[in-house]
Order: structure tokens, then C-alpha cells, then sequence
């Protein structure tokens, strides 16, 4: 059934608008972001941090180094997902931003640079039993007022979704669920009293918006505003935004819990509010002004991102209690936290924090995800790193951006990508007369080795040389030759992939 609220469309915020809230808020929190980085033996000469990465066979790309820190040890299967971003820019640089996957290594395994627009939130979910990518895209600058994009694993675009009842979706969730639905989160200004915060009767208040599309007909099943169930008493976030609106609520994750209701994150009340699926009503609230539990040591949280139940009791969130004052103490770093819950004592006890070598101040951003043996998977947001836990809390993998960039969310997934294009091949003559043959696949993940082929003609190339792949792309010396191109094998030496014939 459609569920919908009062006030839904009252003076709508326009994009303009919106994105101005958005820049100036980023802009914010991005100048205050700490600047400590891991060491690695990828970090450049004089500790300056590496210059962006360059291909031979991807000459138009440039996407921000990934420097490891703590090597990957006994760490979950898959690759690491990152859409890479800096609101310090106010133009993106070509072939610099996009979703992006890369390996233990630091290493692309995927890039897709984008010209005009931003992705964030990249993932991978379940779409019509098959793994699919996932994220937003929107205008550079903005965190509202753009898509949520599905791509195939052939790396071609299945679906563009965008919010129903003429609203726009933003980047802070876009959940595919196993209905064939997806759940968005919105940003609306309505119009509303504002004098008991010191504003004007007839202000600008942001809320949160919570809908539910059916994918197949682009139907809304589900809407919820946060204005018919959360006074802006909640809120320790009342000041007016230099777009001149107060953001009081903040939605920043929606999630399904075990039993199918929601658990709707709210960063501007520090509260996760669990919503009846059926009806919208609120059921409990954790943290915050109202909070319903009873809270064990270490168990407070403020300004927190990326709240997830899971079917053990327990639920992760970023702890982002370090953006400021005014929910308490100010942490003096951001806490990945797990606390389980007890909905029937309404009891909340601290699990687990899960603590870097180095203490991270996040003021924003920021996600702790469940992985399969119980570790977590956390991206420190606007600090800039991404860290991979065991269950007790030790760090088995630690990297970060080498030029400061940052991801609103990172994450880990199992993924096999069979891209539809064919390799890539570049190459060098040498003085000595041999040359430098360059491969790459971009997004394939079952390359194991590459055959060089080279002869006098396009239609007539024998196998030369065949190398184990190291990295994105591998560099293969072999004797000159007129027309080369080269094949993908894969772990059984099978071909998956001949590149187009390159005149040297």
C-alpha cells in the first residue's frame, strides 16, 4: 500500500537551493577533516603523498592513489569499494572521480571516471538474483537531487531510479531490497514553525524522507516524513544553514531490520528511530533526546552514520560523536561501534569498538559493515582512511586515499566482473629493439595471465610471451614487432579475451 504524510510537497526546496546547503556544509566539515595518513612503502619520497595514479592503456585517467598501511592478513574475500571525492573541488579534474574498486593492493580492478557528476555510495547488492553495482550519482558539489544508477556485471547500465511524488533521492541511501524494491532517502523543506528554536513562524525546515520504489513499475509502496513523528525538540542541530533552512533531522541510512522493519538513522537528533514497515509509526528510539533504552557504559553515540541491525541482536554503527558540541561530551575521536540490543528489557550494551592504531576524527560520513565471520569492514569517512576489523577488534588491513580524497561510504564484497568490452593494449619501442608491451582489462577479475601476440601483419599474430598479471596493468618486454596485440587468460589458461591488433 502507498503510506504518505502531511506536508510532502509544502514549498519543495529547489536544487539550487539544496546544493547550496550541501556545498557549504561540506565545505565545512571537509576544511576541519584530520590530515594524519598511514605510512606505506607506496608513500612518495619526502612523505608527499602520491602523485595520481597513470596508465599506459588508460592514458585519460587519473583516479586517486590508494596508499596501504597495514597489509592485508586473513582479511574477507572480495575487492574494496570506494567512489572517491573531494568537496574541496569545485570542478571535477577529467578522469579523476567515479566508483571505483580496487584490490588488496591498493590496485584498480574497476574505474569509471565521470565528467560532469559525482558517484558515492557505491556497492554492490542482489538485483534479480545477480550481483549488480550500485550508487548515486549527482552534481559535483551536492549530496541531493540526483540518481541512484544499477549497473550489471558486463559493467552496463540496467537501471536509473529516481524518487517518486516528484522529489529527489540523495546520496545517503539507495537499498535494493528482495521485494525487487528499493529504499531512498530524501531531503524535503517544508514550511514550518520555527519560534521555539528562535525562528520564524513561517521557516525553512528540512526533514528526512523515507520511500520505498518498486523497481519493476517505479511505484511508491512506502513514504515517511520525519515531521509527522519527530519534533524539531529532538533535534541538537536548530541553527539556521547558510542556505538559510534548519537541517534538524539529517536522515542518513535506512535499513531493513530482522523482522522487515526499518531502522531509520538520524544524525541531527543522534538518534536510530525503528519504524513498523506497515504503518510508519516509531517503535523505539535509540539515543537522542527520547531515547527509549537503557544505555550501558560506552554505549552513547551522537552524529552517527550507517546504523544496521543484524540477526545476532546486535547492531553497527559509525559513531561520529567528534563533529562538536552539543549532545554531551565531545568524543575525541570516532568510535565504530556494535551494541546489542535487548528490545525486550530495552537494554543497549557496548559490544565492541572497533579502534585504528591512530585515534580518526570523523566529523562526518562513515560506515561500519557486518562481514561474513563476524569482522567488520569500516570506512572512516571524512577522515579519509578504510580499515578491515577481525571479530575481536584487530585491524587486518588499513589504507587511504594518497592525495586526501575521502568516501562518503567503503565497503567489501565478493564480485566477478566480465565487462563486455575487449582488453586494453599500449605499447613502446625500446633503443635496444624490443618493446614494451602494456595490458589491461578493465573490471575483469578472472585474468590470471596475459599472452602477448605480435607479427608483420594484424591478421597473422602468433603467441610470444606469456607473464602473470601484476596489478591493473602489466608491463611485458618482447621483441619488436609491427602488430601486437594480447590475450587474457585465465587460471586454467583459458582465453577470455583477445585485445584488437595495435600497429607498434
Amino acid at each position: 500500500m502507498i503510506f504518505r504524510f502531511a506536508m510532502h510537497h509544502a514549498d519543495r526546496l529547489t536544487r539550487r537551493r539544496f546544493v547550496a546547503f550541501g556545498s557549504a556544509a561540506a565545505a565545512g566539515m571537509f576544511a576541519a577533516r584530520a590530515s594524519a595518513r598511514a605510512a606505506s612503502p607506496r608513500t612518495a619520497v619526502g612523505g608527499r603523498a602520491p602523485a595520481a595514479v597513470r596508465f599506459a592503456t588508460q592514458p585519460t585517467w587519473s583516479p586517486p592513489p590508494v596508499v596501504v598501511g597495514t597489509p592485508a592478513v586473513g582479511t574477507a574475500d572480495g575487492f574494496i569499494f570506494v567512489a572517491p571525492i573531494s568537496f574541496a573541488v569545485t570542478e571535477i579534474p577529467p578522469g579523476r572521480y567515479g566508483p571505483l574498486i580496487v584490490d588488496d593492493e591498493g590496485e584498480p580492478v574497476w574505474f569509471l571516471p565521470l565528467a560532469t557528476v559525482l558517484a558515492q555510495n557505491f556497492r554492490v547488492q542482489k538485483y534479480r538474483g545477480a550481483d549488480v553495482l550500485t550508487w548515486y550519482e549527482g552534481a559535483s558539489g551536492g549530496t541531493y537531487g540526483g540518481s541512484c544508477v544499477i549497473y550489471d556485471a558486463a559493467y552496463g547500465e540496467l537501471h536509473r531510479v529516481h524518487a517518486g511524488h516528484g522529489f529527489d533521492c540523495d546520496l545517503h541511501e539507495f537499498l535494493v531490497t528482495d521485494r525487487g524494491t528499493a529504499l531512498l532517502s530524501v531531503a524535503n523543506e517544508v514550511t514550518a514553525d520555527l519560534s521555539s528554536v528562535g525562528g520564524a513562524t513561517d521557516g525553512r525546515l528540512v526533514e528526512g524522507v523515507v520511500q520505498e520504489i518498486d523497481l519493476a513499475s517505479k511505484r511508491v509502496l512506502f513514504e515517511w516524513h520525519s515531521v509527522d513523528h519527530v519534533g524539531i525538540d529532538e533535534s541538537f542541530r536548530t541553527a539556521v544553514t547558510p542556505a538559510g533552512n534548519v537541517d534538524y533531522f539529517h536522515l542518513n541510512s535506512i535499513g531493513v531490520d530482522t523482522g522487515g522493519d526499518l531502522l531509520v538513522s538520524a544524525r541531527h537528533t543522534s538518534t536510530v528511530y525503528k519504524l513498523d514497515r506497515d504503518t510508519g509509526a516509531v517503535k523505539w528510539r535509540l539515543g537522542g533526546k527520547k531515547n527509549d533504552f537503557q544505555l550501558g557504559p560506552g554505549a552513547t553515540f551522537n552524529f552517527q552514520h550507517d546504523a544496521r541491525g543484524h540477526g545476532d541482536g546486535t547492531l553497527t554503527l559509525f559513531d561520529n560523536g567528534a563533529t562538536g558540541p552539543g549532545a554531551g561530551e565531545v568524543e575525541p575521536a570516532s568510535r565504530p561501534l556494535r551494541l546489542a540490543l535487548d528490545e525486550d528489557a530495552m537494554t543497549a550494551e557496548l559490544v565492541q569498538v572497533y579502534q585504528a592504531s591512530d585515534p580518526r576524527l570523523a566529523i562526518a560520513l562513515g560506515d561500519v559493515q557486518q562481514l561474513p565471520d563476524g569482522g567488520v569492514f569500516v570506512g572512516w569517512g571524512a577522515a579519509g582512511p578504510f580499515s578491515e576489523f577481525t571479530p575481536d577488534g584487530d585491524v587486518r588491513f588499513d589504507a587511504t586515499f594518497g592525495d586526501g580524497s575521502v568516501s562518503y561510504r567503503a565497503l567489501r564484497f565478493p564480485w566477478v566482473g566480465r565487462p563486455a568490452s575487449t582488453p586494453a593494449v599500449a605499447a613502446v619501442s625500446n633503443p635496444d629493439g624490443t618493446m614494451t608491451v602494456y595490458a589491461s582489462w578493465n573490471g575483469a577479475t578472472e585474468v590470471v595471465r596475459w599472452q602477448v601476440r605480435s607479427g608483420t601483419t594484424r591478421a597473422d599474430l602468433k603467441a610470444m610471451h606469456t607473464a602473470r598479471r601484476t596489478g591493473f596493468e602489466t608491463a611485458m618486454v618482447v621483441p619488436a614487432a609491427l602488430y601486437v596485440s594480447v590475450a587474457a587468460l585465465d587460471a586454467k589458461g583459458g582465453e577470455l579475451g583477445v585485445s584488437q591488433p595495435l600497429a607498434v
